[in-house]
């Protein structure tokens, strides 16, 4: 087995005129064999690649890829320079959507535990609710310019206050475009929570970045309408399909 088959991801090594040096044999299963790499990109992706990929201080880029069954996908290729050669990784996009909802879930479970801890451990009240806070409205990063709030518990009108500052300064720092607040495990909403969600998603408007809400529960509807929520966010029914169409 070649050094590049031991990579855990598709993997090609190609030179500065794009044309393919080496390819593991996952690489070729997907793609097929190729002389120049650029066989496999998707014709409106093509630009991109030439701009991107040789130049030695980028590491990442999406583009859409050509499979050897003729089916053009979404790709996150991860790749480094040294020297002449360019070592590529392919990673498809379903695949980190995995990874993401893994992440979602592993917050769920810590957050849990930090419940846990509350009950055990009295003298550390104040440490573990600020954790649990924290945990409670995690930021996710889907893209470099957009990212995820999934909002756990009871959205009351402590949750956001505390932890609005923070991400506003996220937002800010990582020059973010858009992010989604997910609200599928939110247990309860209270009109306090609810001005605290329209007040961020005011701020984050005011700096440049457009609000989606998802996972709205039937019974959390009639309350965000009389908020007239409608008006300050977008709404989106399938979490999935909007992380695909905006990374």
């Amino acid at each position: 087995m070649s050094n590049i088959d031991s990579l855990p991801l598709p993997s090609i090594v190609m030179d500065r005129h794009m044309n393919i040096v080496q390819s593991s044999e996952d690489a070729i299963r997907l793609f097929s064999h190729a002389d120049s790499f650029l066989e496999w990109v998707d014709k409106e992706s093509i630009e991109k690649a030439k701009k991107f990929l040789t130049d030695p201080k980028q590491s990442k880029i999406e583009l859409n890829m050509k499979t050897a069954e003729n089916i053009t996908s979404l790709y996150t290729l991860h790749f480094k320079w040294t020297g002449e050669a360019c070592t590529i990784l392919f990673q498809q996009q379903d695949e980190l959507l995995a990874n993401l909802m893994k992440t979602i879930n592993e917050h769920k479970l810590r957050l849990q535990d930090s419940d846990m801890e509350l009950v055990l451990k009295n003298q550390q009240l104040l440490t573990s609710f600020k954790r649990i806070q924290e945990l409670s409205t995690a930021v996710i990063h889907l893209s470099p310019t957009v990212i995820l709030i999934p909002i756990f518990g009871a959205l009351d009108g402590t949750l956001l206050a505390e932890s609005k500052t923070r991400i506003l300064s996220h937002v800010s720092d990582s020059q973010i475009d858009e992010l989604i607040v997910d609200l599928q495990s939110v247990s309860s909403l209270e009109p306090k929570g609810i001005n605290q969600l329209k007040e961020l998603i005011k701020n984050c408007s005011l700096m440049g970045a457009k609000t989606y809400i998802s996972g709205v529960k039937p019974e959390h509807v009639d309350l965000l309408n009389q908020h007239h929520m409608l008006d300050h966010a977008v709404f989106i029914n399938t979490l999935k399909h909007t992380i695909k169409r905006l990374v």
